[in-house]
Order: C-alpha cells, then structure tokens, then sequence
C-alpha cells in the first residue's frame, strides 16, 4: 500500500515535527510555512529561523523521503541551509509515487503582512484587498525594504502554476500550494470571507488533477472538491500535529494513526 502523510504550518513545533516523521508511511509532504514564526528584530527573528534549521530541520528532512515547500512565514534567506534536504518542490515537478508525479507552488496572494519572499499578485490585472504598511524581501541575505511594484514585478501565481504544468501531466501529478483555492471549505477566515488564491481555483477547475494540498489558512482544516479533484487543507500544526494520510490507490484522506 503506497501511502504518505502531509501537514502544513508547522511554524517550527518540534513536537509536530518528532510526531509527524515518526508515522509511517512512504513518504512526508510538508506545504510550507516550516520555521519559527519569533517575535524580536528583523535580523533576530531570521537568526533564529536559520538556527532552527542548522540544529534541526535539516537533519530531520535528511532523515527519509521528504517533500517540502516553504510558505510565506519563511524567510527566504533561510532556505538555503535546507538546500539537499529532503526534496525541494517549488516551483517544479518531480517523480513522486506508484507513477505519480508532485510540484508545489509557495507563493501566496498578497497578505497584510511585510514579509513578501513568497507573495505574489494573483493574476494580471488582480490587485490586493488593502496594501501591507511595509514589504520586507530577505532574498539578498538579510529583511530589507522594498516596495509593492517589486512584488508585481515578480509576476503572478497563476503564470507560476502554468510553468509547473508544463513539467508533468496534471492527471498524474499531485500540487502542493501553500494558498488554499479561493471560495472553498479551506479557504475562511473565523468570520466566514474567503482569503484563498482564484489563480489556484482556476487550475484546479481546468487541469483537475488528482489532488490538491494546501495550509496557510490555519482556521479552514477540511477535504473538499473541485469537480473530480480532491483538496485538502489539514489546518495548521503550530499547537498539535494535524496531519492526514493519503492512500495513492484512490486517493482517500484519514487520521495518520
């Protein structure tokens, strides 16, 4: 039986991670936001990510089949250090299980946020509910100022998942994205608005691949459908693991127990 377990958001809970890594199946799929979301200064809260990966995560991802993509919360400038651990999935699409292929996509639509390493305008011509007070990139090796005509200029999602679809059949390919489709069960915030990405709802609706993973949206945990494919966001992992288990022979979500 081909199987493997996905979480998201994890924000750097060692005790998820220990939980997570310890179930068995075939492999682990992680959809972003995997670091220590600390409070201090810009330069104090990428320390701390940086470490947490030295001294942790990146034995960890070395440790059995793993397949990652950061999220938002991640600053890019500590991605390096995870560089040959595990199997980095943004931005491409690999062979995956039993003939199937994966490909993630990290970015998200524009927050409110300042960090912006991994925000993206939706689609051209889309424009964001209310600009962030700051953008902050850490691409260069440390959080610097930046302006939202930076983050246009580095295109949108839905020409991202264009890209990836061009590396594998969608058929076969299950899609790791850290934003949930717009206007599903995964999508809501407490108060019931839809903060999710119409770019990804689209693909979803015109390639229908099998399945679909997403987290960002901590308070949407849920499986739901577009047309014939299976999405799933298990909610977010930061105060316990919450994770789920796919089986590959028709593609059902359980507990990982």
């Amino acid at each position: 039986m081909s199987t493997f377990v996905y979480a998201t958001d994890l924000h750097g809970n060692r005790d998820s991670y220990d939980r997570l890594f310890a179930l068995e199946a075939q492999a682990v799929v992680l959809g972003g936001d995997l670091l220590p979301h600390t409070k201090g200064t810009l330069e104090q809260r990428l320390k701390a990510q940086r470490v947490f990966v030295r001294d942790y995560l990146g034995a960890l991802f070395a440790s059995r089949p793993c397949y990652w993509i950061p999220g938002n919360d991640d600053w890019a400038a500590a991605l390096p250090l995870l560089e040959g651990k595990g199997t980095a999935i943004h931005g491409r699409a690999v062979p995956f299980l039993d003939g199937t292929w994966i490909a993630g996509c990290a970015h998200v639509p524009v927050t409110p946020f300042g960090m912006k390493d991994h925000d993206r305008y939706d689609s051209e011509g889309w424009a964001p509910r209310s600009n962030p007070q700051r953008v902050l990139f850490s691409a260069s090796g440390a959080p610097a100022s930046a302006s939202m005509e930076a983050v246009r200029a580095k295109g949108t999602i839905e020409g991202d998942l264009e890209r990836l679809a061009a590396q594998s059949d969608p058929a076969k390919t299950v899609y790791v994205t850290h934003s949930p489709p717009w206007g599903t069960a995964l999508d809501r915030l407490y108060d019931g608005t839809p903060v999710g990405s119409r770019a990804i709802r689209a693909f979803i609706e015109r390639r229908q691949p099998p399945m679909t993973l997403h987290g960002h949206v901590h308070e949407s945990p849920g499986v739901d459908r577009i047309g014939a494919t299976v999405i799933v966001n298990p909610g977010d992992s930061l105060g316990r693991l919450r994770a789920v288990r796919v089986d590959l022979r028709d593609w059902s979500v359980s507990p990982p127990g």
